[in-house]
């Protein structure tokens, strides 16, 4: 009896972290890393509009997004750029109504910025300003963060990380300075039986120094037409080491997302724009 006592008390901290791993929304993975779960979605309302009548002719309420259908030369037009102001608002492109619309973080809508243009990427970035993309021309435009057009010399263009995918598991990405870490090259290596590697990319790197990368992944060998593939956002801390990762991001979309992948104080948000609305889905990876 006191030997199978003893097995329990030494057992005890293997099965405290499990209940702990299990309390924050997540469950061990590979050599200890929490999976996230997803965590909330977010549904917005959409409407289709069809050949006779254009998006401004809709008499839909400010809160209900456009969509129109794809045709046999041309893909579906909707929704398909995110971001996330530091309140907590979500900002939309709506490039069938010229706008951005802006909802609260449970997806009330809050108001809308009649931009003028058709736009099809929004990008926060410092100094209380948002970045806009003219979906046609490709140029970007300046916006505080109630909606009022401001100088683009008052921006500066995010330089983009560089990623690269060195072999079929293993690849880098570059990572800022910051108070917490020197920067440099982030070694990410990927081990899943059946799964080879196609695409990195660096999402953000926070004030702690943790970095979020996007992973896309495909099984087999030879990229080929209509293969399936795998998405993953993982969680690196500043030693470089793999925190958690995100693996049940969905892929159904019906408008391919610009803006897809976000990251704001430890929360992943994904765009989805289906046919009957648009869904942010989020993982808090904290």
């Amino acid at each position: 009896m006191a030997e199978s006592i003893n097995a329990i008390l030494r057992c005890w901290p293997l099965i405290g972290s499990l209940l702990a791993s299990v309390a924050v929304g997540g469950y061990p993975g590979a050599q200890g890393v929490r999976t996230i779960s997803l965590t909330r979605v977010v549904h917005i309302p959409v409407r289709m509009v069809n050949a006779q009548e254009t998006a401004r002719d809709t008499m839909d309420g400010a809160g209900t997004l456009t969509l129109s259908a794809g045709a046999v030369d041309e893909a579906p037009d909707g929704p398909d750029g995110l971001d996330i102001l530091d309140d907590g608002r979500l900002l939309v492109t709506d490039p069938l109504r010229r706008r951005i619309a802006v909802y609260n973080a449970k997806g009330t809508f809050r108001q809308e910025w009649k931009i003028g243009f058709a736009a099809d990427s929004v990008t926060v970035i410092p100094g209380g300003l948002v970045l806009v993309r003219d979906a046609t021309t490709g140029q970007f435009h300046v916006f505080d963060r109630d909606g009022r057009p401001r100088s683009m010399e008052a921006a500066t263009l995010p330089a983009p990380a560089e990623a690269r995918v060195l072999t079929g598991n293993r690849g880098t990405v570059a990572r800022p300075a910051t108070e917490h870490t020197a920067g440099g090259a982030l070694e990410i290596q990927f081990d899943q039986p059946g799964l080879r590697l196609l695409s990195l990319e660096s999402l953000a790197t926070d004030r702690d120094g943790n970095t979020y990368v996007a992973l896309e992944t495909t099984a087999g060998g030879e990229v080929m037409e209509g293969i399936s593939l795998n998405n993953y956002v993982r969680k690196y801390g500043t030693d470089g080491k793999l925190v958690c990762e995100v693996a049940d991001i969905p892929l159904d979309y019906y408008v391919r997302p610009v803006d897809e992948l976000r990251v704001r104080k430890g929360i992943v948000y994904q765009l989805m724009t289906t046919r009957s609305d648009v869904q942010i889905n989020e993982w808090d990876t904290n």
